[in-house]
């Protein structure tokens, strides 16, 4: 074999070539393999999946692939990582809650890229007092206003076409006035709103403000989510600004506590 055409292994910290045709990364199709073979109970719940070295002998993968591949596993709450045991078995797809873990801004990004997010509503709404007090802006100021569902990115299975994923989230997203058109590039974005914002109008989001709380699913979003009303929801609400303090956006996010959970790493 002449050194030209002799195979180098990527190095561990580095993503694999070799995207499919619709552009898919080879870490998604490694687990999108893992979806279906837990789907179809070849790794049935409370089995081990491979190591992170047998990945990558099996598909001749670097360290950071197989890891990414584990990593999609892992928010989609199919397994879970344990102590001297590995990565073990949890849930089925139809089943899983997703796992949200969150420490960063790039954090929501891949939130974003692992999930889908489809405006059902993109319009305009009016500010009242209630609301306009809450974003620290004058009453009667008109604000772009999306309505979403968010659903979890879920393969076909071996013979079906691909199957509708669950969804898991309402959103509802408030963006500044100032922010031009945006409404418009909503129906084209493909990253995170909040990515859409930097890319397109030249700015930073220095900041972002989380809230949780404990909420009940009312009727519509009850309806959109294919649950009961009245079920118990976690609401999370964000608050994105900008290096001079301005509220560029707010995303106002439900979620059914049966098919979400949300992690924290603090670290002292």
């Amino acid at each position: 074999m002449s050194p030209s055409s002799r195979k180098t292994k990527p190095p561990d910290d580095a993503p694999d070539a070799g995207a499919d045709d619709a552009g898919t990364p080879r870490y998604a199709q490694i687990a999108r393999e893992f979806t279906r073979a837990i789907a179809d109970e070849t790794y049935p719940i409370g089995s081990r999946l491979p190591t992170e070295a047998e990945l990558c002998a099996q598909f001749d993968i670097s360290r950071f692939t197989a890891r990414e591949a584990i990593r999609v596993l892992l928010s989609a709450g199919l397994v879970t990582r344990r102590p001297r045991i590995g990565t073990v078995v949890i849930a089925k797809p139809d089943t899983a809650r997703y796992a949200h873990d969150a420490t960063s801004l790039p954090d929501l990004l891949q939130y974003a890229r692992d999930t889908e997010l489809r405006f059902v509503y993109i319009g305009k709404v009016m500010l009242g007092a209630a609301q306009a007090q809450d974003f620290d802006v004058a009453p009667g100021e008109e604000w772009t206003y999306a309505l979403g569902v968010r659903y979890t990115t879920e393969p076909p299975r071996a013979g079906k076409a691909a199957a509708q994923s669950r969804p898991f989230c309402i959103t509802r997203l408030f963006l500044n006035p100032e922010l031009t058109g945006i409404g418009a590039l909503l129906r084209e974005r493909h990253a995170a709103v909040y990515s859409l914002i930097e890319r397109e109008y030249r700015l930073t989001i220095e900041r972002v403000e989380q809230e949780l709380s404990g909420t009940v699913l009312d009727a519509d979003d009850a309806a959109n989510l294919g649950c009961e009303a009245g079920a118990p929801a976690l609401r999370i609400v964000r608050r994105y600004y900008d290096r001079q303090g301005r509220l560029l956006e707010v995303a106002d996010n439900v979620h059914p506590s049966d098919r979400f959970s949300y992690r924290m790493q603090l670290r002292r």
